[in-house]
């Protein structure tokens, strides 16, 4: 099951899969000082996101060398030394949060998962019971509350957090997947399948997610399904053993045996020998939730399990072709020829690269992550339901996220109004209505729209890329270059930031 550990304080971005990332940031700036440790704090998330946990760490300590007082920056450097596996120090330094702040929900709910690490499970439980007093809608809390009871066997109330977790955020795709596992061992495999299509439709590269509904598929019987998905798991992450021993147990025991001289003539297999067949793999796979199910937090890696320099080459991988030389041209003297032939390798193998060849060299570009069988057991519906919604906030953002996916602005925007007349201060929901606004043509409707959360949240960096984006397409590329530079200012390292601006840059010249 997926521990979140993406406690990081303040600031709510959406990430690639739909997870919801909490990252650290003070606020507005209040003088040149204050702007100095936001902006390292700001590098201190974009090294962690890239896995840079040394570099990340030493923003933090140099934020904290800045401002002592800062409790964003004592519980990201917490968070960083928890990820490392140092519990017994992340204690120290998210105590040392609270004690600036001691309604700081997201380090009291990061003190819970250190003392989950620790298996001290009474004092866990009463942290987490602590953050969800303080904030009953913070939703990772519950996901992680619903992790721990599922440890303990309390498996009704591990259920119920998960619900909890996801009735605050219906894309909640760490909480779809525990949920689908629990459901997985209470033998209600329609439903887990019906979870884990959306966990894999948000995250088709999730190597864990697709292991998890291979045993769904092993649970139904159904085990020509299983090791489609299991071979995934395995092709996507190698070193995700689990999914290699299910597709071992599966093959060996569905593969007959040649007899001696010649192979060993098929037949039918009788009803016993199938339902004996059945309950052997079962019990070598579908073993009781036992600790392989706990599957860390592999849900805050938008590039999933590659290596560094497969992640650095995937930046200028585009859908146009490019040849070895350009890409080579385009990456200088950031790595040798060999590291980059390798690295093609490795994205072609997992699916993430195209190769075409005109006979006289390979050309590469994107490609899509599913192969033709693969998108076959992703089986969501894509019409939209027009039910009743009620007060559902969140039911009404997923809707207009869904028009805004198929460029249904209309029926965005609509969807949009009414979850901002249930909550009109949400952050995340105006954003998507000014990007709506904009796509309408409703140009100086959508600035006005993000003013208002820029004017209280100047470093609030989802709405600067609102705003960028919008004009990027639009084709306004000074107003784009002037937010993708914002942008750049906050987090120097951004890379998505860093494409828009140069994209901009180039077309403004």
């Amino acid at each position: 099951m997926n521990d979140e550990w993406m406690h990081m304080s303040g600031l709510k971005t959406s990430g690639v899969t739909g997870t919801l990332i909490f990252l650290g940031s003070v606020g507005a700036i209040g003088n040149l000082r204050k702007g100095s440790v936001t902006k390292m704090i700001s590098q201190g998330n974009e090294h962690y996101r890239k896995g840079r946990l040394g570099d990340a760490v030493r923003a933090y300590n140099q934020a904290i060398k800045m401002d002592p007082e800062n409790e964003v920056a004592w519980n990201n450097k917490g968070l960083i030394l928890a990820v490392a596996g140092n519990f017994q120090e992340a204690l120290k330094c998210h105590m040392k949060a609270i004690e600036l702040d001691p309604k700081h929900v997201d380090a009291i709910s990061n003190v819970g998962m250190a003392y989950t690490k620790l298996e001290n499970h009474d004092e866990a439980i009463e942290w987490y019971d602590k953050a969800l007093k303080i904030n009953p809608k913070h939703e990772t809390t519950w996901n992680n509350k619903g992790n721990l009871l599922s440890k303990l066997e309390r498996y009704e109330e591990s259920m119920e957090c998960y619900d909890k977790a996801l009735k605050i955020n219906p894309n909640y795709l760490a909480a779809m997947n525990n949920k689908a596992v629990e459901l997985i061992h209470l033998k209600r495999y329609d439903q887990a399948l019906t979870l884990l299509n959306k966990v894999l439709k948000g995250r088709p590269l999730f190597s864990e997610g697709w292991y998890v509904k291979g045993k769904a598929y092993i649970g139904m019987g159904k085990f020509e399904k299983a090791i489609v998905c299991l071979e995934r798991s395995h092709r996507l992450n190698p070193n995700f053993i689990q999914a290699k021993k299910a597709l071992d147990v599966l093959r060996k025991k569905l593969v007959e045996p040649p007899g001696k001289g010649e192979a060993k003539k098929k037949r039918p297999k009788t009803d016993r020998e199938q339902k004996k067949l059945e309950k052997s793999i079962e019990k070598e796979i579908l073993k009781p939730r036992v600790s392989v199910e706990k599957i860390g937090d592999e849900f805050e890696r938008p590039e999933e399990h590659l290596n560094k320099d497969e992640r650095a080459v995937l930046e200028f991988i585009t859908d146009d072709d490019k040849s070895k030389t350009a890409l080579k041209k385009e990456l200088g003297n950031k790595m040798s020829l060999p590291a980059l032939e390798r690295s093609l390798e490795g994205l072609e193998r997992v699916g993430l690269v195209a190769v075409n060849s005109d006979g006289r060299g390979k050309y590469y570009s994107k490609t899509e992550a599913l192969g033709s069988i693969e998108e076959e057991l992703i089986e969501e519906k894509e019409d939209i339901e027009e039910t009743d919604l009620g007060n559902d906030y969140h039911a009404f953002i997923t809707r207009g996220r869904k028009y805004i996916d198929r460029e249904q602005y209309k029926d965005a925007a609509s969807a949009l109004k009414k979850a901002l007349k249930i909550n009109p201060y949400d952050d995340m929901g105006i954003c998507l209505m000014a990007q709506t606004q904009y796509e309408l043509g409703n140009r100086d409707r959508a600035i006005n729209t993000i003013s208002k959360i820029l004017n209280k949240k100047p470093d609030f960096i989802p709405a600067w890329f609102t705003l960028a984006n919008a004009s990027l397409k639009h084709k306004q590329y000074q107003d784009a270059f002037d937010c993708y530079g914002k942008i750049l200012e906050l987090q120097p390292n951004n890379s998505e930031a860093k494409k828009g601006f140069d994209k901009a840059k180039k077309a403004l010249k």
